[in-house]
Protein backbone atom coordinates (compact mmCIF):
# COMPACT_ATOMS: atom_id res chain seq x y z
CA UNK A 1 0.00 0.00 0.00
CA UNK A 2 0.96 3.83 -0.95
CA UNK A 3 2.51 5.57 2.48
CA UNK A 4 3.45 8.82 2.95
CA UNK A 5 6.87 8.16 2.53
CA UNK A 6 5.98 7.55 -0.94
CA UNK A 7 4.30 10.80 -1.68
CA UNK A 8 5.93 13.32 0.44
CA UNK A 9 8.33 16.16 -1.20
CA UNK A 10 11.37 16.34 0.64
CA UNK A 11 12.96 19.58 2.19
CA UNK A 12 10.15 21.55 1.97
CA UNK A 13 10.59 25.26 2.03
CA UNK A 14 10.35 26.13 5.84
CA UNK A 15 10.64 29.47 8.29
CA UNK A 16 11.32 29.84 11.79
CA UNK A 17 9.41 31.28 14.64
CA UNK A 18 11.36 34.78 14.25
CA UNK A 19 10.93 34.86 10.91
CA UNK A 20 9.11 38.48 9.86
CA UNK A 21 6.13 37.93 8.65
CA UNK A 22 6.76 39.81 5.31
CA UNK A 23 9.85 37.11 4.90
CA UNK A 24 7.26 34.34 5.14
CA UNK A 25 4.99 36.23 2.58
CA UNK A 26 8.14 36.33 0.00
CA UNK A 27 8.90 32.71 0.36
CA UNK A 28 4.96 31.89 -0.10
CA UNK A 29 4.77 33.77 -3.77
CA UNK A 30 8.40 32.77 -4.75
CA UNK A 31 7.78 28.86 -3.84
CA UNK A 32 3.75 28.50 -4.48
CA UNK A 33 3.26 26.96 -0.97
CA UNK A 34 -0.02 27.17 0.81
CA UNK A 35 1.68 26.18 3.90
CA UNK A 36 5.08 26.25 5.24
CA UNK A 37 6.19 24.23 8.26
CA UNK A 38 8.01 26.08 11.21
CA UNK A 39 11.05 24.84 12.45
CA UNK A 40 13.17 25.42 15.42
CA UNK A 41 16.14 23.47 16.23
CA UNK A 42 15.30 20.95 13.91
CA UNK A 43 11.66 20.62 15.32
CA UNK A 44 8.69 21.20 14.31
CA UNK A 45 6.50 23.42 16.27
CA UNK A 46 4.07 24.69 14.13
CA UNK A 47 2.44 25.86 10.69
CA UNK A 48 1.31 28.90 8.92
CA UNK A 49 -0.89 28.84 6.06
CA UNK A 50 -1.11 31.19 3.00
CA UNK A 51 -3.86 32.65 4.67
CA UNK A 52 -2.69 33.40 8.08
CA UNK A 53 0.18 35.55 5.80
CA UNK A 54 -1.75 36.98 3.86
CA UNK A 55 -4.60 38.42 6.63
CA UNK A 56 -0.99 40.41 7.59
CA UNK A 57 -1.60 43.40 4.92
CA UNK A 58 1.04 45.72 6.15
CA UNK A 59 4.31 45.69 3.89
CA UNK A 60 6.59 47.13 7.29
CA UNK A 61 4.82 45.22 10.04
CA UNK A 62 7.20 43.79 12.91
CA UNK A 63 5.21 41.03 13.81
CA UNK A 64 7.20 37.16 13.31
CA UNK A 65 5.79 34.07 12.56
CA UNK A 66 5.10 33.11 16.13
CA UNK A 67 2.29 35.76 16.19
CA UNK A 68 0.22 33.57 13.55
CA UNK A 69 1.45 30.35 13.19
CA UNK A 70 -0.86 27.80 14.50
CA UNK A 71 1.10 25.46 17.10
CA UNK A 72 -1.16 22.47 17.34
CA UNK A 73 -0.66 20.97 14.05
CA UNK A 74 -2.30 17.21 12.86
CA UNK A 75 0.95 15.09 11.69
CA UNK A 76 1.67 12.28 9.61
CA UNK A 77 4.03 8.99 10.01
CA UNK A 78 6.06 7.86 7.50
CA UNK A 79 4.32 4.11 7.01
CA UNK A 80 0.78 6.30 7.01
CA UNK A 81 -1.21 4.75 4.25
CA UNK A 82 -2.44 6.82 1.22
CA UNK A 83 -6.63 6.41 2.53
CA UNK A 84 -5.70 7.08 6.35
CA UNK A 85 -3.92 10.44 4.91
CA UNK A 86 -7.40 11.06 2.69
CA UNK A 87 -9.73 10.46 5.94
CA UNK A 88 -7.46 12.58 8.17
CA UNK A 89 -6.96 16.01 5.36
CA UNK A 90 -10.89 15.70 4.82
CA UNK A 91 -11.73 15.60 8.55
CA UNK A 92 -9.75 18.55 9.92
CA UNK A 93 -9.88 20.52 6.21
CA UNK A 94 -5.97 20.93 5.51
CA UNK A 95 -4.59 20.39 2.46
CA UNK A 96 -1.08 20.18 3.90
CA UNK A 97 0.20 17.80 6.29
CA UNK A 98 3.79 17.53 7.97
CA UNK A 99 5.32 14.35 7.98
CA UNK A 100 7.82 13.24 10.91
CA UNK A 101 9.88 11.06 11.89
CA UNK A 102 11.87 10.96 15.21
CA UNK A 103 10.06 13.89 16.04
CA UNK A 104 12.10 15.44 13.57
CA UNK A 105 10.40 17.24 9.70
CA UNK A 106 10.63 14.61 6.79
CA UNK A 107 8.69 16.28 4.64
CA UNK A 108 4.97 17.31 2.85
CA UNK A 109 2.50 15.57 1.89
CA UNK A 110 -0.18 17.95 -0.11
CA UNK A 111 -4.00 16.96 -0.75
CA UNK A 112 -2.62 17.08 -4.68
CA UNK A 113 0.14 14.45 -3.63
CA UNK A 114 -3.05 12.26 -2.70
CA UNK A 115 -5.34 12.81 -4.83
CA UNK A 116 -2.86 12.04 -7.96
CA UNK A 117 -1.38 9.08 -6.73
CA UNK A 118 -5.81 7.71 -6.16
CA UNK A 119 -5.91 8.70 -9.89
CA UNK A 120 -2.91 7.18 -11.09
CA UNK A 121 -3.46 3.90 -9.13
CA UNK A 122 -7.04 4.06 -10.36
CA UNK A 123 -9.14 3.58 -7.42
CA UNK A 124 -12.85 3.95 -7.35
CA UNK A 125 -14.36 6.35 -4.91
CA UNK A 126 -17.19 5.51 -2.61
CA UNK A 127 -19.23 8.67 -3.64
CA UNK A 128 -19.79 8.26 -6.89
CA UNK A 129 -21.36 11.51 -8.34
CA UNK A 130 -20.63 15.30 -7.71
CA UNK A 131 -24.42 15.55 -6.76
CA UNK A 132 -23.31 13.53 -3.65
CA UNK A 133 -20.32 15.92 -2.73
CA UNK A 134 -20.76 19.43 -3.87
CA UNK A 135 -21.37 22.31 -2.18
CA UNK A 136 -24.16 24.07 -2.43
CA UNK A 137 -24.22 27.10 -0.44
CA UNK A 138 -21.50 29.02 -2.71
CA UNK A 139 -19.69 32.09 -2.09
CA UNK A 140 -19.22 34.06 -5.73
CA UNK A 141 -18.64 37.65 -6.89
CA UNK A 142 -19.34 39.16 -10.03
CA UNK A 143 -16.88 41.34 -12.40
CA UNK A 144 -17.58 44.63 -11.00
CA UNK A 145 -17.26 43.54 -7.55
CA UNK A 146 -14.29 45.68 -6.35
CA UNK A 147 -10.95 43.63 -5.76
CA UNK A 148 -10.65 44.75 -1.84
CA UNK A 149 -14.17 43.55 -0.90
CA UNK A 150 -13.86 40.32 -2.79
CA UNK A 151 -10.09 39.79 -1.03
CA UNK A 152 -12.05 40.22 2.44
CA UNK A 153 -14.52 37.84 1.45
CA UNK A 154 -11.41 35.34 0.93
CA UNK A 155 -10.22 36.13 4.03
CA UNK A 156 -12.99 35.76 5.77
CA UNK A 157 -14.21 32.80 4.70
CA UNK A 158 -10.81 30.45 3.90
CA UNK A 159 -12.00 29.93 0.15
CA UNK A 160 -9.16 30.71 -2.06
CA UNK A 161 -11.01 31.42 -5.18
CA UNK A 162 -14.59 32.52 -6.55
CA UNK A 163 -16.51 32.02 -9.88
CA UNK A 164 -17.61 35.65 -11.20
CA UNK A 165 -21.17 35.44 -12.24
CA UNK A 166 -22.63 37.80 -14.48
CA UNK A 167 -26.81 37.55 -14.84
CA UNK A 168 -26.16 33.99 -13.15
CA UNK A 169 -23.95 32.66 -15.40
CA UNK A 170 -20.39 31.61 -14.72
CA UNK A 171 -18.37 33.98 -16.94
CA UNK A 172 -14.58 33.56 -14.88
CA UNK A 173 -12.77 32.70 -11.60
CA UNK A 174 -10.73 34.95 -9.62
CA UNK A 175 -8.41 33.35 -7.23
CA UNK A 176 -6.38 34.57 -4.54
CA UNK A 177 -3.23 34.15 -7.29
CA UNK A 178 -4.55 36.14 -10.15
CA UNK A 179 -4.62 38.75 -7.44
CA UNK A 180 -1.32 38.22 -5.65
CA UNK A 181 0.41 38.20 -9.22
CA UNK A 182 -0.83 41.26 -10.23
CA UNK A 183 0.26 43.14 -7.63
CA UNK A 184 -3.22 44.19 -5.57
CA UNK A 185 -3.85 41.56 -2.66
CA UNK A 186 -1.62 44.27 0.05
CA UNK A 187 -2.26 47.31 -2.26
CA UNK A 188 -6.25 46.42 -1.83
CA UNK A 189 -6.40 46.76 1.67
CA UNK A 190 -3.77 49.76 1.88
CA UNK A 191 -4.52 52.37 -1.60
CA UNK A 192 -7.03 54.17 -2.40
CA UNK A 193 -6.22 54.01 -6.00
CA UNK A 194 -6.54 50.03 -5.72
CA UNK A 195 -9.71 50.01 -3.90
CA UNK A 196 -10.88 51.23 -7.69
CA UNK A 197 -9.83 47.85 -9.32
CA UNK A 198 -12.31 45.45 -10.12
CA UNK A 199 -12.84 41.51 -10.67
CA UNK A 200 -12.87 42.17 -14.60
CA UNK A 201 -9.23 43.46 -14.41
CA UNK A 202 -7.53 40.40 -12.78
CA UNK A 203 -10.66 37.13 -13.03
CA UNK A 204 -9.53 34.15 -15.45
CA UNK A 205 -12.35 34.79 -17.71
CA UNK A 206 -11.88 30.59 -19.17
CA UNK A 207 -12.19 27.98 -17.07
CA UNK A 208 -12.96 24.49 -16.33
CA UNK A 209 -16.59 23.51 -14.87
CA UNK A 210 -18.50 20.34 -14.13
CA UNK A 211 -22.28 19.09 -13.94
CA UNK A 212 -24.05 17.36 -11.11
CA UNK A 213 -24.32 13.95 -13.25
CA UNK A 214 -20.51 14.15 -13.71
CA UNK A 215 -18.83 11.13 -12.16
CA UNK A 216 -16.57 12.02 -9.12
CA UNK A 217 -13.45 9.68 -10.91
CA UNK A 218 -13.62 11.89 -13.89
CA UNK A 219 -13.81 15.55 -11.63
CA UNK A 220 -10.68 13.45 -9.91
CA UNK A 221 -8.61 13.25 -13.44
CA UNK A 222 -9.64 16.78 -14.31
CA UNK A 223 -8.21 18.03 -11.29
CA UNK A 224 -4.76 16.20 -11.52
CA UNK A 225 -4.83 17.10 -15.47
CA UNK A 226 -5.31 20.46 -14.96
CA UNK A 227 -3.96 21.39 -11.69
CA UNK A 228 -6.83 22.88 -10.22
CA UNK A 229 -8.30 22.46 -6.61
CA UNK A 230 -11.50 24.10 -7.14
CA UNK A 231 -14.38 23.88 -10.15
CA UNK A 232 -17.92 25.03 -10.49
CA UNK A 233 -20.96 23.38 -10.94
CA UNK A 234 -22.93 24.33 -13.43
CA UNK A 235 -26.60 23.53 -15.55
CA UNK A 236 -27.44 23.37 -19.32
CA UNK A 237 -27.66 26.84 -18.87
CA UNK A 238 -24.23 27.11 -17.33
CA UNK A 239 -25.57 29.04 -14.61
CA UNK A 240 -23.85 28.03 -10.95
CA UNK A 241 -25.15 25.11 -8.72
CA UNK A 242 -22.47 24.39 -7.07
CA UNK A 243 -18.91 23.59 -6.20
CA UNK A 244 -16.96 20.99 -5.30
CA UNK A 245 -13.21 21.60 -3.92
CA UNK A 246 -9.98 18.84 -3.79
CA UNK A 247 -10.75 17.94 -0.07
CA UNK A 248 -14.64 17.06 -1.29
CA UNK A 249 -13.20 14.72 -3.96
CA UNK A 250 -10.70 13.65 -1.30
CA UNK A 251 -13.75 12.96 0.93
CA UNK A 252 -15.88 11.02 -2.35
CA UNK A 253 -12.77 8.62 -2.23
CA UNK A 254 -12.55 7.96 1.89
CA UNK A 255 -16.59 7.70 1.94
Amino acid sequence: MISAQDILTKNPPSVKPDYLVTKARSIVRKEGKRALPVVEGGKLVGIVTRGDILRVTSSKTNLTIAGVMKRNVEVLAPEEELFSIAKRMTKVGVRQMPVIENGALIGMVSATDVLRKLVEHDYNPVKKQVADIMIRDIVYCTPEEELSVVWSKMLSSGFSGFPVLKKKKVIGFVSRRDIIKRGYARLSMESGKARASIVSSVMSPTITTITEDMSTKDVAKTMVERGIIRVPVVNDKNELRGIVDMVDILRAYAG
